[in-house]
């Protein structure tokens, strides 16, 4: 959030005509030469990124404590947060 809050800011004092892309490569080349909204773009990626990897985590966690109901529910959850993500409709 916090990331988001400084591009937004950043983006007041220096305004882009730069489209949000969403690569990560680009997003980090944007930052590198002075776009705002690349780091913009990092923010919405980690924001992105945050309920992946608590999934993850808590599949490592119950797979190491043996909770195979749980495991079942957290590889469900990440197929179909990966069927969302590359299904389009």
């Amino acid at each position: 959030m916090l990331l988001l809050i400084a591009g937004l800011l950043w983006y007041a004092i220096a305004p882009s005509n730069t489209e949000i892309t969403l690569g990560p490569m680009q997003a980090i080349n944007a930052i590198l030469h002075g776009d705002p909204i690349g780091l913009i773009d990092v923010g919405i990626l980690f924001l992105i990124a945050t309920p992946l990897v608590r999934i993850l985590t808590a599949l490592a966690v119950f797979a190491q404590t043996k909770e195979w109901k749980f495991v079942l529910v957290s590889v469900c959850v990440l197929l179909i947060i990966t069927l969302a993500v590359f299904v389009k409709g």
